[in-house]
């Protein structure tokens, strides 16, 4: 039996949605599983346990349906018995068409949507059995509850996703960037920056937050992130009074590398990125800082995963105007360091 999915999303979509795979691994264990999604997140989509196969997808928002039924027409030749849409994009729901799939699955109402035209294409447009408001329960869980209603599992327990253990050369490639901070007591990871920069927490009080970590749990500081988030990483070790306590390792770590390094983390604090989703794939305690954004719904799957939110009444999915189109900071502003510092506290202090 050959399965197909489909996540043209972005990172931590990816790895919030892939709660699929252990409910599908349990129910079909000797399938053969393919995952479609965007080509930049193959790597990514191929740390998943679950996964037998990545199939990269170099999606172009509005590109010809040409290109579509071609690419339908390839998946038709894999002979798929199941296929299961993650995203409610139109492309796939044409691509899972033209692909002859007997069995097509949406899921899109773990997401809050309702199909429109593209109910016609799919064999089952599933909904929640049991009253079930997506708004007060992770995406992760929402799909899985999905599944489970559709496949007569009365199981309701949580199973959150995994990614593949780190090889030998990804731990040893984690240790050498860390060598230097071996005398430290703590090793907390940043990731400071996201594509709404509008709405990122100002650098000041990542500044005294790292300052606060090194004076009162002896922490070194681990900045993550990819080389463009190098200037606000130097403008937040400009603020400190403790440069010295960081490590600046955004830019050198690949996906699996950066996976092994937060397995060596005591946590992460952490903007709504997909850093948090890997932080929490890889076993690494979480705080998230949430502005515009839901804390019910996109907060991290790690075994502790902390959220930090104002919960402003215009933040939130289906709610927030969206920081394209919003200029007020409210849900910026309104969270302060003594916030961020006690749900930190919270975490340390527990794994002492």
């Amino acid at each position: 039996m050959k399965i197909f999915l489909d996540g043209i999303m972005h990172l931590g979509d990816i790895l919030m949605t892939a709660s699929v795979f252990p409910v599908l691994r349990q129910h079909f264990p000797g399938a053969e599983i393919h995952y479609l999604v965007q080509a930049p997140l193959a790597p990514a989509a191929a740390l998943l346990e679950g996964v037998d196969r990545v199939i990269p997808y170099a999606y172009k928002s509005g590109g010809g349906s040409l290109d579509v039924y071609r690419f339908g027409r390839k998946l038709a030749r894999e002979g798929y018995s199941l296929g299961i849409f993650l995203d409610p994009r139109e492309r796939v729901t044409l691509m899972k068409w033209f692909a002859r799939i007997p069995v097509r699955i949406s899921m899109e109402r773990a997401l809050g949507w309702e199909l429109g035209w593209e109910r016609y294409f799919y064999t089952h447009d599933l909904k929640f059995r049991d009253p079930w408001d997506y708004r007060e329960h992770r995406v992760g869980e929402s799909f899985q509850r999905l599944l489970r209603d559709y496949l007569g599992d009365p199981d309701t327990a949580f199973v959150p996703p995994a990614i593949r253990p780190s090889t030998a050369a990804e731990k040893e490639a984690a240790a050498a960037l860390l060598a230097g901070i071996r005398a430290y007591r703590r090793k907390i990871a940043f990731c400071v920056e996201t594509t709404t920069r509008t709405k990122d927490w100002p650098t000041g009080k990542f500044a005294a937050t790292a300052d606060w970590l090194a004076e009162t749990y002896g922490a070194a500081i681990v900045m993550t992130g990819t080389a463009d988030h190098e200037g606000r990483i130097a403008e937040i070790i400009r603020q400190m009074k403790h440069p010295e306590a960081v490590l600046d390792a955004a830019g050198r770590t690949s996906l699996p590398v950066l996976a092994a390094l937060l397995r060596q983390m005591d946590l992460l604090l952490t903007l709504d990125t997909g850093t948090a989703h890997i932080a929490a794939v890889a076993g690494c305690p979480v705080v998230t800082i949430f502005t515009h954004n839901s804390p019910e719904i996109y907060r991290a799957a790690a075994p502790v995963s902390r959220a930090v939110s104002g919960h402003v009444p215009c933040s939130g999915k289906h709610v927030c105007m969206g920081p394209s189109r919003c200029v007020k900071r409210d849900c910026v502003d309104c969270i302060s360091t003594d916030m961020v510092e006690k749900e930190i506290s919270f975490v340390l202090d527990r794994s002492k």
